[in-house]
Formats: C-alpha cells, structure tokens, sequence
C-alpha cells in the first residue's frame, strides 16, 4: 500500500536525514538504514515543496530513524528548522 508524505523543503529533508542515518548507523538494521538511503535518493535536489510516494514499511523505518536520532545528543544540536522538518515528517508518517 502507497502513501505520501509532503516535503517542505526536500534539501533540509535530505540533510536532516543524511544526519540521522550517519548518527543512528549502529542502532537501526542494516536493512532499515540501506532502504532509508535508497528513498533519500528518491527526494529532488530542489527547494520547493514535494510529495513522494512511500510504502507503509518505509513510514515505519523512517519513524524508527527518527525515533532513534531524538534519543541522541546529536538531536539537541540540530537547528530549529530541522527540528521543525523532523516533526513535520513524523506526524506524517
């Protein structure tokens, strides 16, 4: 089953994301972190928003990634605007 998820700012997604994977290499299966790179591939290199077409399994490993990185130090360092990016995708998914 597909659903989407809107990426306001596809370039700070890929970043925050980039992040993420680095910091949660060691807590997320091998398999999770090599299907999040592979839909990280899939995102635009563009500044306007974008609406990609996800499987429900990807959701789900996103939101482990995105559960592990705000368990990490690396999580209170971020900007506000990837903060504002993480939480966004989250509700989403």
């Amino acid at each position: 089953m597909q659903t989407c998820i809107v990426i306001p700012s596809p370039c700070r997604f890929k970043t925050f994301m980039e992040i993420a994977l680095e910091v949660t290499f060691s807590k997320l299966d091998p398999v999770t972190h090599e299907n999040l790179k592979r839909l990280l591939n899939r995102v635009p290199n563009n500044l306007s928003s974008e609406t990609l077409a996800t499987s429900m399994e990807e959701n789900k490993q996103l939101k482990e990634c995105i559960k592990a990185f705000k368990q990490t130090k690396t999580y209170y360092w971020v900007r506000e605007d990837f903060l504002q990016e993480i939480r966004d995708i989250e509700r989403q998914c």
